[in-house]
């Protein structure tokens, strides 16, 4: 299955595309795709390995946020899937 990836951040090691095997989860998903990135150590729990987006990361599931899904991060994916990434930015001085 072909799962589309949008970001609003350049992230060199996600791309645009990824195969999933059926079945697959959203979490399972972004914990691979992130597993590999600058952000890791941010959104990965080094003893537990429990992916955590919050305050780092807005992530949709073809436009609808990932918190108003029924099963939240457990969702399972579908073939043709969109799932953008959004940086939360917050400014402060």
């Amino acid at each position: 299955m072909k799962i589309r990836i949008k970001k609003t951040v350049e992230i060199p090691e996600i791309p645009g595309e990824v195969d999933v095997r059926p079945g697959e989860t959203l979490a399972n998903l972004l914990t691979g795709l992130f597993a590999g990135t600058y952000f890791a150590g941010e959104v990965i729990d080094d003893s537990t390995g429990a992916l955590s987006l919050d305050g780092q990361f807005q992530v949709f599931l073809n436009d609808v946020p990932v918190h108003s899904l029924p099963e939240d991060m457990e969702t399972r994916l579908r073939d043709d899937d969109l799932v953008k990434l959004s940086l939360i930015l917050i400014g402060g001085g």
